[in-house]
């Protein structure tokens, strides 16, 4: 690569994270939404991405991308920080698929696909005798099929930022054995 292809690339690179924190704004959570159904956390910091899930007063998902990814700050806290993703952070923590599969007597079940994870995950969402809305995601980890889908732990070069490998971490539901698999780019 030239060098102006080199200067032009740290432009675009500067220009998109300018433009990222110019637009960012606050999530605003709702009385029967979730905050947080799973995560991806990496190494490079404490900070994570969160996925919520937006729901009406019965439990049932709201529009056609209920559940979204958001920012949530640890580092230099109290307090715990949260905020939207910058537009560039969609390619790598966004959902590429969603949409409502069932619904029954026992909840709804959302099918999701995130960008960078090769693996659906199932969100069942129901309304408990107390009122509040409860999720549980489930996929397969380490070979096993349906298990509790917890969250994404990405290891990241010092030197370089690119991802080294990837855990899944979840919890078996018939015995609440952790379980995780790792993989690599």
């Amino acid at each position: 690569m030239t060098g102006r292809g080199v200067v032009c690339g740290a432009m675009v690179g500067l220009l998109s994270a300018g433009a990222g924190l110019a637009w960012a704004g606050i999530p605003t959570f709702g009385a029967q939404d979730i905050e947080t159904v799973f995560f991806i956390a990496k190494s490079d910091d404490k900070n994570r991405v969160d996925y919520g899930l937006r729901l009406d007063a019965d439990c049932v998902p709201v529009g056609k991308k209920p559940l979204f990814p958001y920012w949530r700050e640890f580092e230099n806290s109290p307090p715990v920080r949260i905020h939207d993703l910058g537009w560039w952070e969609y390619v790598i923590y966004g959902v590429a698929e969603q949409r409502v599969v069932l619904r029954s007597e026992q909840g709804v079940q959302l099918h999701v696909q995130l960008r960078r994870l090769a693996r659906p995950i199932e969100v069942l969402v129901r309304k408990d005798p107390d009122g509040r809305c409860r999720s549980l995601s489930t996929t397969t980890i380490g070979g096993v099929p349906n298990v509790e889908f917890l969250s994404v732990h990405a290891t990241l070069s010092k030197v370089v930022k690119k991802v080294l490998y990837v855990d899944v971490f979840g919890r078996r539901l018939d015995s609440s054995q952790p379980v995780s698999e790792r993989l690599y780019p």
